[in-house]
């Protein structure tokens, strides 16, 4: 077994959330460790911004490394807030932050479309396996992510302002234009706008709910 199929076993194990985050952690002290890996190919890193004139390559593994004054250095990416891994590169004294996903797609996958967008194929955002990695638009980023659970919509997302059994009260019982039962009357009842019930009631929003 490789350290790149071992990776890939422990990234798809059950685990929770706090017990993925201390892997993912474990994983980038195991990569910034290992000066090279079986198979593993170096690209330099191209930027449309900055030319790093070869001082910087990405792997078809998805590490990162310097080269600066012929010294080889692995960089340790940072795990930010959306779960995606970045790092700091550096020229003339300027710091620019990449996020390593796309530049190893940028490097080893072709995009003769012209996509905006690098797709997580398994909605791992620390697996950057370039098996792992396809160009998307942004439409289908999106779709992918509410496919894959990345992104919440309707009573599951974080600002949802119902739950699915509010939303199915409201499409039972609300009559548009009844004084009685009217948007207003609902919008009072659950402490919102009318207009938040109507959309919820005509299902401009919370289309997950039957």
């Amino acid at each position: 077994m490789t350290i790149d199929e071992a990776k890939k076993i422990l990234l798809a194990a059950p685990l929770s959330p706090l017990e993925k985050t201390a892997l993912q952690f474990l994983l980038l002290e195991l990569d910034s460790c290992c000066e090279n890996l079986p198979g593993e190919e170096w690209r330099n890193i191209v930027d449309e911004v900055v030319d790093y004139n070869g001082k910087y390559q990405v792997s078809n593994f998805a590490r990162v490394r310097s080269l600066h004054r012929d010294k080889i250095k692995i960089i340790k990416p940072d795990i930010v807030h959306t779960g995606y891994l970045r790092v700091t590169l550096y020229k003339d004294g300027k710091t620019k932050s990449h996020y390593v996903h796309v530049l190893a797609a940028k490097a080893f996958i072709p995009n003769p479309e012209n996509k905006s967008d690098v797709n997580h194929i398994n909605g791992i955002k620390v697996d950057n396996r370039i098996e792992n990695l396809e160009w998307t638009t942004r439409s289908e980023n999106i779709r992918h992510a509410f496919k894959t659970g990345l992104s919440k919509q309707g009573c599951e997302h974080g600002r949802a302002k119902f739950t699915a059994e509010q939303v199915r009260d409201i499409r039972t019982n609300c009559v548009p234009g009844d004084p009685e039962r009217g948007f207003r009357v609902f919008a009072k009842k659950y402490g919102v706008t009318h207009k938040i019930v109507s959309d919820a009631y005509y299902r401009r929003s919370y289309t997950d709910v039957e």
